[in-house]
């Protein structure tokens, strides 16, 4: 029963523009489907093969102002520029996985050393101002295009954006699901429950954390190509720890063992601040004491309590 949940909420999600009329609601409900990818991506890393990044969010940012710079500064069609800025993510993803799974880094240690490569390159953007302008960020004012027989169509207006959020999650959850789903996912989930063991039987142990955590880093990219075009503003603020504390509350809240969950997380974290009208430090302190709760009485999160147990919907 629990399989039809995505397909039942994608429905719901293509028809809902038919009864929202509100532009702000929209606006919400775009950045918390952008979220929720992220939240997926990264729950391959964490929930599926049990590795707790900080990178994450470094790779969404760097996706967001290479795609922008290469739009903006050097006339690059927008769905051309996609392309570099993956490819850029898949190899740094690349260099530090390797560097922390050759060292056989876990738990603390590989979230602490995935935290000073993500600072590392934060400090980059920060300190690169002819290209990155700093701390100032950059404004987005290119408008990607679609191609009809009329002509190029530019993405923009409430609607518009909603739908290609969506679109973007719905490409971000089938990819993860698919590769769950193949024998490469059943390589995941021995490594997640016993990595010894895992290695014993003959699990490559080196090469799908490390596959893992590529793919899952590519997908945060494409999400950051998105998000800095809808926001029309990009910032070092995309790299930083908060951003990636952010993206692991939302996968707590939704439930790790499943990919549906941090779907559930991120749009409810989005909506949040919206709803409730609080202050920044307020609205930190109120996440905190969600994500305690969560933790001490729903440890498979929202989601958790309707599935069985490491159930891949």
């Amino acid at each position: 029963m629990m399989r039809f949940v995505p397909l039942v909420a994608l429905a719901c999600a293509l028809a809902a523009p038919l009864f929202i009329r509100s532009d702000s609601t929209f606006a919400i409900v775009t950045f918390g489907l952008l979220l929720a990818s992220l939240a997926v991506s990264f729950n391959l890393i964490f929930g599926f093969t049990g590795q707790l990044s900080f990178f994450h969010a470094a790779s969404f940012g760097v996706a967001a102002y290479i795609t922008a710079i290469l739009v903006s500064d050097y006339r690059w069609n927008f769905w051309l520029a996609i392309g570099p800025a993956l490819a850029t993510v898949a190899m740094l993803a690349l260099v530090v996985g390797a560097i922390c799974f050759r060292f056989k880094l876990r738990e603390f240690y590989f979230a602490v050393v995935t935290m000073a490569f993500s600072e590392m390159i934060r400090l980059v953007v920060v300190n690169w101002n002819s290209v990155t302008n700093g701390t100032l960020g950059m404004t987005v004012t290119a408008q990607p295009t679609l191609w009809s027989p009329s002509g190029p169509v530019a993405l923009s207006g409430a609607r518009v954006w909603y739908y290609v959020a969506l679109a973007v999650l719905v490409v971000t959850y089938v990819v993860c699901q698919r590769v769950l789903a193949s024998w490469i996912g059943r390589c995941f989930a021995a490594i997640r429950l016993n990595e010894q063991l895992g290695e014993t039987l003959g699990v490559n142990v080196f090469l799908y954390k490390l596959l893992s955590f590529v793919i899952g880093s590519v997908l945060a990219g494409l999400v950051g190509c998105f998000y800095g075009f809808y926001t029309g503003f990009i910032e070092p603020q995309y790299l930083s720890i908060t951003q990636s504390l952010d993206i692991i509350s939302m996968v707590l809240l939704g439930g790790v063992s499943s990919l549906f969950g941090p779907v559930i997380g991120g749009l409810v974290l989005t909506a949040l601040p919206h709803v409730i009208d609080l202050t920044a430090e307020l609205r930190i302190i109120l996440y905190g004491a969600i994500l305690i709760f969560v933790i001490l009485v729903m440890p498979r999160g929202i989601f958790g309590l309707f599935e069985r147990p490491h159930h891949a919907v």
